[in-house]
């Protein structure tokens, strides 16, 4: 795979959506992925890979050369309530008409940001034509905070190949990629693919003077979509510094197709293992296609599952966040029961209900659901609501997912109050929710929406947001 990188740079791609070029209508899938690294104990590097085969791009003939050209330009955004920055980059591929081999393009983008909450936007359109289609769509990042008491690692970053740093190899032609005194060739679709694939990883691992200790002894396991593991690699690394980079190849010939994680752990003495991170990749494999799995029965993923060791405390917090988004009565029958193997066992059942995919071991609705949750408790708790996910913010969250973009107005000129106005385009057509802060206490409370059965209120920026607007039915403050 090292050929294709020998482009790395000229163009991109992200696995949610479609651009339209040229008369008709191609797909123009363009993958993006964001690696955390630690820049300073206040600061984090956020790493954008992103990547494009070329047979997706339209290309057009220039006659006097003999070659073909494409040309897009990539904007990302990158902004918190405190933070804006845009990078704009013109991506360009030119091939020869009669040597057109596929490749597949890859690029790398940084921002340096305080650790909080962010919005990256992506926006791409062919650059050839002044009225091109552009692709928009945003992720939402939560910047780490990077703890300096303990043993701590970066994200695992996933790469088609990783090499020693050597400006004179004609391979190694994008500076973007070198770090640590290494040349690592991201991955962003996460896919390897091929008879005999190698799996390459790089990690940064933080604060090793803590561990008190001369060598490292790092576990790598290699884990099958049920989380059962297939197989694990020990290694004893000498400890370097108090800063160090870590890197692995680990040859995947014999694994058949199929969703797999890379787990990387660090063995304590006297302590449990101390596991620092967990990335999902994907095989491909012509000569070994994935295998049947085996049906399990209702007990088997019930012990399976996090609800079979879950305490009171931790069944509290399930059955409240469940009532937000449960059909009316549907958790009434929860209240009937005392003991506590019960409630674990209802709890399974009422999410097994709510799987999208039954013949996946993962529930992807539940952890669609904890991760918003998570979420909501660290980013939305107030006085008020001091669990977060409890508030408006947090119930529409849980109840809807992450939206497709959110517009905060913080700051505003005329005066007007905080604000939010989240935006959903894969729901009943097209909804938003509007979030106002009315007590200046940080608690959003909803007070407009255009969706089904949801507070309307269209006269909501004058009544709520303007703070010297005097409305009859609001008692003065």
């Amino acid at each position: 795979m090292r050929a294709s990188a020998q482009l790395a740079g000229l163009v991109v791609f992200v696995a949610w959506g479609a651009l339209a070029v040229e008369a008709g209508t191609q797909p123009f899938p363009l993958s993006v992925v964001v690696s955390q690294f630690r820049a300073s104990p206040e600061r984090t590097r956020l790493e954008i890979s992103y990547s494009i085969p070329d047979t997706q791009l339209v290309y057009r003939a220039d006659t006097e050369s003999g070659v073909l050209r494409a040309l897009l330009e990539l904007q990302l955004q990158l902004e918190s309530s405190i933070f804006s920055d845009t990078l704009v980059v013109q991506l360009e591929s030119v091939k020869q008409v009669e040597q057109f081999h596929p490749s597949l393009l890859v690029g790398k983008r940084t921002f340096i940001v305080p650790p909080g909450q962010y919005t990256l936007r992506a926006r791409i359109r062919d650059a050839y034509r002044p009225k091109s289609v552009v692709l928009e769509r945003t992720i939402p990042i939560i910047a780490r905070q990077w703890s300096a008491d303990g043993v701590t690692a970066s994200s695992i970053e996933l790469a088609q190949w990783i090499a020693r740093r050597d400006t004179s190899d004609a391979q190694q032609i994008n500076a973007g990629f070198a770090k640590s005194g290494l040349y690592v060739v991201p991955l962003p679709t996460a896919t390897y693919e091929g008879t005999a694939p190698t799996l390459y990883a790089y990690t940064e691992l933080y604060n090793l003077d803590r561990c008190a200790c001369d060598t490292l002894a790092l576990h790598y396991r290699i884990l099958d979509a049920a989380m059962n593991e297939l197989f694990d690699l020990r290694y004893r690394r000498p400890v370097l510094g108090r800063d160090q980079a870590e890197v692995i190849s680990i040859p995947l010939d014999g694994v058949p197709s199929g969703a797999y994680y890379l787990a990387l752990g660090i063995e304590q003495a006297r302590s449990p293992e101390l596991v620092v991170g967990r990335q999902q990749f994907y095989l491909i494999n012509p000569e070994l296609p994935p295998e049947q799995p085996r049906t399990l029965s209702e007990d088997e993923l019930f012990l399976q599952s996090a609800f079979a060791t879950m305490g009171e405390a931790q069944l509290a917090v399930e059955i409240a966040s469940a009532r937000l988004i449960a059909r009316p009565s549907e958790l009434d029958a929860y209240d009937q029961l005392t003991a506590v193997p019960a409630k674990r066992r209802f709890l399974f059942r009422f999410w097994l209900q709510h799987d999208p995919d039954p013949s996946t071991p993962a529930n992807e609705r539940y952890e669609e659901f904890r991760k918003a949750r998570e979420y909501a408790a660290q980013f939305y708790r107030t006085q008020r609501f001091p669990q977060g996910w409890n508030s408006d913010r947090g119930r529409v969250l849980l109840k809807y997912g992450f939206p497709t973009q959110i517009d905060r107005a913080y700051f505003n000129m005329d005066g007007a109050r905080p604000h939010e106005i989240w935006r959903y385009d894969n729901i009943q057509g097209g909804v938003i929710f509007v979030f106002v802060d009315i007590d200046g206490t940080e608690n959003f409370v909803l007070v407009h929406s255009t969706a089904l059965y949801e507070i309307r209120n269209e006269n909501w920026y004058r009544q709520f947001a303007m703070p010297n607007y005097l409305d009859p039915n609001r008692p003065i403050r």
